[in-house]
């Protein structure tokens, strides 16, 4: 039984085998994950995934074991069987596994304490608001929804019900992108002039590939993704020009193409490059695409260079860290390497919201306004798009 309610393909990221053999590839056993999650429970804060597709799988579920401030306290599926297998393998009770039909009900268990939305991107928002309605704090995936309107409405439900509201933007964490942040915006390389960005992977050969029937398929209807690649990684090289320089663009300009129309429905753009323009006179040069498989972070000034690239082995500059292992970076100012540590992103980013919970903060530093940013941003691009490129101001 597909685990998404709307019986879709939900395998969010799902690149690598997921499940128990993923854990136990990565060497950490179901007694480990119940040791870490047993320790201190009055210092962990109890955490309930809704939706176990690939992500939750291989990316979220690994890493909690990982966390100093959250335990794995339940989830939220529309496969019961499933249900008792995360909870046998994760050492929660049964009666914490929730359906989409009776999610509410999760408002009177003290055993959850947030939810983590790993849902298809136009799911978001119901969840997010139903979760802030029960009085539980809420990160949700990116992009944050389908539409600047239902991030609105997140944001407000999440103000109402006085809980933090949270976007996964995994990198604000990360060491090379902290320390590339911390080096660009401390004025060392001059007034920043340029950026290339982008993030693109080889969907259209994976869905002609062997492996075609274990692809996600939602990325293909724009009603659930939103729209085209844009949506899906197309938010990361944004992103980046944002907390790199320490500015938001003023003005957006966009380009689609799509070569695999027998793959790509309308509406479901394969490829976007797409300018994002300073009021200083900053140039964010971004591609999002499913034609290729290239990552690029380089910001410039008039001081010289910094470059997030690939680190070794099977690296990416924006990857999510998958099956309890890190996803390698490099960073490289000036032509020199920094050596930094690699960490898993997931479990950083859960133990960071959890403690800004239990110290009753009242914003999160990728909060929901972020992600509506972000949204209106992409919303700009297809603006532009749809009158062949021309500028749109975002003011």
């Amino acid at each position: 039984m597909n685990d998404n309610p709307q019986n879709q393909n939900v395998s969010r990221r799902q690149f690598n085998q997921g499940g128990m053999a993923a854990m136990l590839a990565a060497g950490i056993a179901p007694a480990m994950i119940g040791r870490a999650q047993a320790g201190e429970p009055k210092k962990q804060l109890g955490l309930a995934i809704v939706g176990l597709g690939g992500y939750a799988t291989n990316s979220i579920a690994p890493e909690i074991a990982s966390c100093q401030h959250v335990r794995l306290a339940g989830v939220v599926t529309g496969d019961v069987e499933k249900g008792k297998t995360w909870a046998k393998e994760h050492g929660f009770e049964q009666d914490a596994i929730y359906s989409y039909e009776n999610f509410d009900k999760i408002a009177s268990d003290d055993r959850i304490d947030l939810v983590h939305i790993a849902l298809p991107n136009s799911m978001h928002a119901e969840y997010a608001i139903r979760a802030a309605k029960a009085g539980k704090h809420v990160m949700v995936e990116k992009p944050m929804a389908t539409s600047s309107e239902d991030c609105k409405a997140m944001i407000a439900a999440a103000k109402k019900a006085d809980v933090l509201l949270g976007v996964n933007y995994r990198l604000h964490w990360e060491p090379h992108h902290v320390m590339a942040t911390e080096r660009l915006t401390g004025g060392a390389f001059g007034n920043l002039s340029n950026g290339n960005y982008e993030f693109s992977w080889s969907y259209a050969r994976a869905l002609t590939g062997p492996n075609k029937d274990k692809i996600k398929k939602w990325l293909l209807d724009p009603k659930m993704a939103g729209g085209g690649v844009l949506f899906d990684t197309g938010v990361y090289p944004i992103q980046a020009a944002c907390y790199l320089t320490g500015r938001e663009p003023v003005a957006v300009r966009g380009f689609p193409a799509t070569r695999h129309p027998d793959l790509f429905p309308e509406g479901v753009e394969e490829t976007m490059s797409y300018e994002l323009l300073f009021e200083d006179g900053f140039q964010a040069l971004c591609r999002a695409s499913y034609s290729q498989s290239f990552h690029q972070c380089t910001t410039l000034g008039p001081r010289g260079s910094v470059e997030i690239l690939p680190g070794q082995p099977r690296g990416s500059v924006f990857g999510q860290s998958a099956s309890g292992n890190p996803n390698p970076k490099r960073l490289v100012v000036n032509r020199k390497e920094i050596e930094l540590k690699q960490t898993l992103q997931q479990g950083v980013l859960l133990d960071a919201f959890a403690q800004a919970i239990k110290n009753n903060e009242k914003t999160f530093k990728t909060p929901g306004e972020m992600g509506l940013r972000d949204i209106r941003i992409v919303e700009g691009i297809y603006e532009s798009a749809a009158k062949d490129g021309a500028q749109v101001s975002l003011i």
